[in-house]
């Protein structure tokens, strides 16, 4: 009787390790599954910001290639043909002569804005002579069209950056000066480009209004798309800023590597 007993205990106690290393190894699955779930829809939505952002890329500069290659155009054949009509009406009165030099004046500003409006949508310079030059054009362009004074430091030689990369610093740099001319109350800011390591480091920098970076739930959409466009290409990004002190936004990506040595 004894010994029954005791062998029904044995076999309880089996029963419920048994029942535990089940429900452990269940639990176990569920959480491994859930991770693979998650890094699945991590994986994906990167994938899709990525081909958001390529997307808007080419359709960005396929605009600006019609701008350049169609509408600037006219505009020179316009601005051509008042030339000659204003040399040809040298007999109108002064009227009209003022009239028609407004008129050709007004033709040659909206060319330039145009051309201005194209090089801002597609920066051309990236893949003709680099991210120095073109963040040295953002950077006059920001001067002339608001005001913005920004102070710029580039590396003497030129840096090895992959063209996506290059482009999402531009982008980001872009972001960043818009930002201190809508939020800052200041009219200047600096911009360094630099290489640390085996990354290249940019940093855009303003003693202006600043802001709480450390509140939680704190940054609007161009904050996010900053973090977004450095992470899609292997980088990362920082923004530290306090009231009344200022915003340093600090972005690195990797420097393309040399192979064959």
């Amino acid at each position: 009787m004894g010994n029954a007993a005791s062998a029904n205990a044995e076999i309880l106690w089996w029963i419920f390790v048994a029942t535990v290393l089940a429900v452990f190894v269940l639990i176990g699955g569920l959480g491994i599954a859930m991770v693979i779930a998650q890094r699945r829809l991590v994986a994906v939505h990167r994938s899709y910001t990525q081909r958001l952002l390529e997307a808007h890329e080419e359709e960005r500069a396929r605009v600006a290639r019609e701008v350049h290659d169609d509408a600037i155009q006219r505009l020179v054949v316009v601005k051509h043909e008042l030339d000659e009509l204003g040399t040809a009406g040298r007999g109108l009165d002064s009227a009209r002569m003022r009239h028609l030099d407004g008129i050709r004046n007004e033709v040659q500003d909206l060319a330039e804005a145009l051309r201005k409006l194209a090089h801002r949508l597609h920066p051309a310079a990236i893949e003709q002579a680099g991210i120095s030059v073109a963040l040295a054009q953002l950077a006059e362009e920001m001067e002339r069209a608001s005001g913005l004074q920004v102070e710029v430091y580039l590396p003497d030689a030129p840096l090895a950056i992959s063209r996506d990369a290059s482009l999402a610093l531009y982008r980001i740099a872009q972001e960043s000066l818009r930002n201190v001319v809508r939020h800052s109350g200041v009219r200047a800011a600096s911009l360094m480009l630099r290489s640390v390591g085996d990354d290249a480091e940019l940093v855009i920098r303003d003693s202006g209004s600043g802001f709480d970076s450390s509140a939680a739930g704190r940054g609007g959409i161009g904050l996010v798309g900053i973090d977004e466009r450095a992470r899609l290409v292997g980088g990362s990004a920082r923004i530290h800023s306090v009231p009344g002190t200022g915003t340093i936004v600090t972005v690195r990506v990797p420097l393309v590597q040399a192979t064959g040595q």
